[in-house]
């Protein structure tokens, strides 16, 4: 397990602890001073494993994980949003549009599952990109990389910065276990924690969640 720490999210967790705080021009939107600091800092690590990296607002660092990706491969998104807007301005990365970047800039990402994310959302979308597909994959040939944004889940199981879906732990429990069971997984990453005044509820219902996904990707 590998752990970005962008706002202090992680102390006590075991595994590799990746310290981020200290790189500014990183909320949200992640410019290329900020980019290239952050590729320094898991320049070591490959795409493999579990890659935790705090609240949503940094979603975006999926494309840096996804840059090391060095053959073919499908990505799998579990989020409430989907992640493709167009930068608001230049062609700053954002954890709004990463997914949109990721299509149009890695050759070897050949499609999109999008899972839980907001119909009223992908309408806005359509037509969608032909690299899209909504729903898990049922017959993919090609290894798949899992990106998880815990607001797909519902409030009862996570707490984050961000609106959130219905999903339910369990549901997401058993996707997990069928993508794990059926596919070769490349690597996992995953954020949703809530960075925005959390309450002791917030934080101890994020632990859990995220002791739940550590016990099943372990």
């Amino acid at each position: 397990m590998i752990y970005m720490d962008f706002s202090g999210q992680y102390a006590g967790y075991d595994g590799e602890y990746v310290d981020c705080r200290d790189i500014s021009g990183t909320n949200c939107y992640c410019d290329d001073i900020a980019k290239e600091e952050l590729r320094q800092k898991i320049a070591g690590y490959g795409p493999e494993g579990v890659h935790f990296f705090d609240s949503g607002n940094y979603h975006y660092v999926s494309l840096l994980w996804l840059e090391k990706v060095e053959e073919e491969f499908a990505l799998v998104l579990f989020d409430n949003h989907p992640d493709m807007q167009p930068p608001s301005f230049g062609d700053i990365t954002s954890c709004g549009g990463w997914v949109k970047e990721a299509i149009e800039t890695l050759p070897h990402l050949k499609r999109v599952y999008m899972v839980g994310v907001d119909e009223g959302l992908l309408s806005e979308l359509e037509p969608l990109p032909e690299v899209i597909h909504r729903g898990l994959p049922q017959d993919e040939n090609l290894p798949i990389y899992i990106s998880l944004d815990k607001d797909v889940m519902d409030i009862e199981n996570v707490r984050t910065d961000w609106s959130q879906g219905s999903m339910t732990l369990v549901e997401l429990e058993n996707h997990l276990r069928g993508l794990l069971a059926n596919y070769h997984i490349i690597g996992v990453d995953i954020c949703g924690e809530k960075k925005d005044n959390p309450t002791e509820e917030d934080l101890r219902i994020n632990r859990s969640t995220n002791a739940t996904l550590i016990e099943i990707l372990k």
